[in-house]
């Protein structure tokens, strides 16, 4: 199988994705409210989803070889740019947009998992 194409068959990455993709259809879909899942599920599978493919894109696009590594610094400057995005300038720009700083918590939670269980892979 080619590498770039099996670097998606990680298995946290089909269970982030995956269950990022049943939430929004039975949120959006279906219409049915999770409670706090609906305010922190995404942001907390954001972090390990768009890593998985920054990674993929600078080992596959960049040709960085499959032993690169996002660097525990890339992670941070990644960390505060979605921060800075998604909890101080899109609430600002967009009124439906809401600051919640708990969501900042979970992305950094997504970072570390990211880091510790799926950088390697």
């Amino acid at each position: 199988m080619n590498k770039a194409v099996a670097h998606f068959i990680n298995p946290w990455f089909l269970c982030f994705a995956l269950l990022f993709i049943i939430h929004q259809v039975v949120q959006w879909g279906l219409g049915i409210p999770i409670g706090w899942l609906d305010s922190y599920l995404d942001p907390l599978l954001m972090m390990p989803i768009t890593l998985h493919l920054l990674l993929w894109e600078r080992r596959y696009l960049f040709e960085k070889g499959d032993s690169y590594k996002l660097s525990i610094f890339g992670i941070f400057n990644y960390l505060i740019l979605v921060s800075i995005l998604g909890e101080v300038i899109f609430p600002v720009l967009q009124p439906g947009f809401v600051a919640d700083w708990i969501d900042v918590l979970c992305y950094f939670t997504g970072a570390v998992f990211f880091y510790i269980f799926m950088n390697d892979v």
